[in-house]
């Protein structure tokens, strides 16, 4: 009787160690960035010369980006007052993330700051400063700016590659443009 015990009790940490080696092997490893469907590497409504009415543009440089926007940041971390926050995007493609607008113009430790760059139609947000595993990796998103004419209305992030779930959750919010 003990034998059959003994063997029972064998065989469920077998089957456990068997699991846990079957869930690491379907662990996905981090990917190199992935191209977005073909059919978004065009703008819906392109912007252009005589463009008054709405359209959207996809961001390939600072300066498409470069001003204040209003965005939902709902990492408690933050304390965002209303669950708001501002994110200021630099031609120098760096940003900066505050409370309010006027605390956009430099870093504070309380909020995050950090660099970025394109690499054609692909936003890269690297590493914010202070930022804890794994929102310490870089991301790829396509940035969509929406416009009224040449005015900036709203951005909006595809993520094409995010390490961060707090990032991801925090873009997945259209922007709202505040100011130059």
């Amino acid at each position: 009787m003990k034998k059959i015990r003994l063997y029972g009790v064998l065989i469920i940490v077998l089957l456990s160690f068997a699991s846990v080696l079957v869930m690491a092997q379907d662990a996905t490893p981090e990917a190199a960035p992935a191209a977005l469907p073909a059919a978004m590497e065009i703008a819906l409504v392109p912007c252009g010369d005589g463009v008054m009415g709405p359209c959207d543009l996809i961001a390939t440089s600072p300066e498409d980006i470069v001003g204040v926007w209003k965005q939902y940041l709902g990492n408690p971390r933050f304390n965002a007052p209303g669950g708001m926050a501002y994110i200021r995007y630099f031609a120098d493609g760096t940003y900066v993330i505050a409370d309010t607008i006027e605390n956009t113009a430099q870093p504070d430790s309380g909020y995050l700051s950090g660099t970025y760059e394109f690499e054609g139609d692909q936003f890269i947000v690297g590493a914010a400063v202070g930022a804890p595993p794994p929102c310490d990796l870089a991301s790829h998103h396509q940035l969509r700016v929406l416009k009224y004419g040449d005015q900036p209305v709203a951005l909006r992030y595809v993520p094409i590659t995010e390490t961060c779930p707090g990032r991801l959750q925090d873009l997945s919010q259209a922007l709202i443009w505040v100011a130059p």
